[in-house]
């Protein structure tokens, strides 16, 4: 059986939102990669729907830095 949690709607953004981030402004996931200091493979696996990676919170701020963006920009509005 399967343990690997699954992704949560906040997870989701996340990836969307940085895989968007990143082709506006031309970054290969390679490039990303090697700023996040992580793995080409493992960017690969982030935004693939059929994998359960997911982006670490400790990633946030380097994130931020990579896209040029606050970290609400990479977060799902706030709903009330």
């Amino acid at each position: 059986m399967d343990k690997k949690p699954h992704a949560t709607h906040v997870d989701a953004y996340l990836i969307q939102k940085v895989k968007e981030l990143r082709t506006k402004k031309g970054l290969s996931q390679a490039k990303l990669a090697l700023a996040l200091d992580v793995s080409v493979g493992y960017i690969g696996h982030v935004e693939s729907p059929k994998d359960r990676a997911k982006y670490s919170l400790s990633m946030l701020p380097k994130l931020a830095s990579v896209l040029e963006c606050e970290y609400a920009d990479l977060l799902p509005p706030i709903t009330k």
